[in-house]
This record gives structure tokens, C-alpha cells and sequence, in this order.
């Protein structure tokens, strides 16, 4: 199974746009957004992705009964939990976080419970196996946050080879 995933979009409609057209031709069968959504608005560009939408709320989202309000007005089928999600895909676990606090994503990662941590905030692309977890930080929707973060991008990670790989936008 092909999982799209993605984090901090910081209120980039086109680059949303892109990822949902990434996601759908590789036909994933989930997204999972790792928080840092921003504002609620910004679900207007989820709109035909063909796979179901999971999240997690970061530390910068907007109003997030906003969130919940515009996700029903668009149809999309979107379920955000608070800060953290867990889920079994494919006899996979798998943990989503925000990713704003440091130790927790390294606490998740190393515990050996999760086949995969999704996770962002950072804005930095992650993707290494720390025993047999996968740290995955499919990087942010934003084009350039400092001189050494350049390029939005996303991941998709496939639960058949436990990998994943990093798309540029």
C-alpha cells in the first residue's frame, strides 16, 4: 500500500494542489498530514483527493473549528485527531506528531513500538530507519524557509517494502 504524506503546508494552495495531483496519480490509498495546516481556508485546495485525509493539528494552525467546519463544506473526507494519531495499515503501526517537540519524535522513534513516524516542523527531510522504525519527515510545502531549507516537498511511504521517498514540488 502507497500512504502519501505531508506536513506544515503553511497556507500554500497551489503547492496543495500539486501534492494532491502527485498523490493521485501514484494512487495512494491514505494521506496523512503531519500539522501546520495554518488556516482553515486552506482545505479548499484538498479538494479531489481521491484517498481519505488523516492529520494531526501542529503548533501554528488557525481556528480549529474552522477546520472542522470547512472540511464538511468542501466533502472532504478528512479526520484530524488533536496532536497525535496512531494506526495499523497493513499490519503496519504507524504514529503521526507534529514534530514540535524534539524529544517526543525521538522518544516515538527509538521506543520500538511504531513501524513508521510520520512527523514535520522542522521543515527538513527525514527519512531513515532507526532500528526498525522509519523516521519520516516528508519536509514542508514551502519553497524556501532559511538559506539551508530550499524546496517543497512531500513523501510517499510503501507498507509492502517499508521505504519511502521524497518528492520535489
Amino acid at each position: 500500500m502507497k500512504i502519501g504524506v505531508l506536513s506544515d503546508t503553511h497556507d500554500q494552495g497551489e503547492l496543495i494542489r500539486k501534492a494532491v495531483e502527485h498523490f493521485n496519480q501514484e494512487k495512494v490509498e491514505w494521506v496523512f498530514h503531519c500539522g501546520d495546516w495554518v488556516s482553515p481556508f486552506i482545505l479548499y485546495f484538498f479538494q479531489g483527493l481521491k484517498a481519505p485525509l488523516r492529520g494531526v493539528f501542529g503548533n501554528n494552525d488557525g481556528d480549529k473549528f474552522r477546520h472542522l467546519a470547512f472540511k464538511d463544506k468542501w466533502g472532504l473526507d478528512l479526520k484530524y485527531e488533536e496532536r497525535f494519531l496512531e494506526i495499523t495499515l497493513e499490519s503496519r503501526q504507524i504514529a503521526v506528531f507534529h514534530g514540535d517537540y524534539s524529544s517526543l519524535v525521538e522518544a516515538l522513534v527509538s521506543c520500538g513500538k511504531y513501524d513508521a513516524v510520520f512527523h514535520g516542523h522542522t521543515h527538513l527531510r527525514v527519512n531513515e530507519h532507526v532500528g526498525k522504525t522509519l523516521s519520516l519527515n516528508p519536509g514542508s510545502l514551502m519553497k524556501e524557509t532559511s538559506p539551508t531549507v530550499k524546496g517543497a516537498s512531500i513523501a510517499i511511504y510503501d507498507t509492502h517494502n517499508h521505504s519511502a521517498r521524497h518528492i520535489l514540488l
